[in-house]
């Protein structure tokens, strides 16, 4: 999708501040590209970029309270 930077992108510019400014719907998006980056993740570099990632994000939706189905 246009305007969608990809996860390596993102995880650069992943903080707690960063990510308390995101929507619910932009986190949730966020979270299940990280999970589609580590099933597919060509090296374990990658792969712990993304698992780095869906902990980040995890953690933030539960602090708002925000269930992941």
């Amino acid at each position: 999708m246009p305007g969608r930077g990809n996860i390596k992108e993102e995880t650069m510019k992943l903080t707690r501040e960063n990510l308390t400014k995101k929507t619910d719907a932009q986190l949730r998006d966020l979270f299940a590209q990280a999970l589609r980056c580590q099933t597919e993740a060509p090296r374990r570099s990658a792969f712990n970029d993304a698992s780095y990632a869906v902990r980040m994000i995890g953690s933030e939706l539960a602090r708002r309270g925000i269930a992941l189905r």
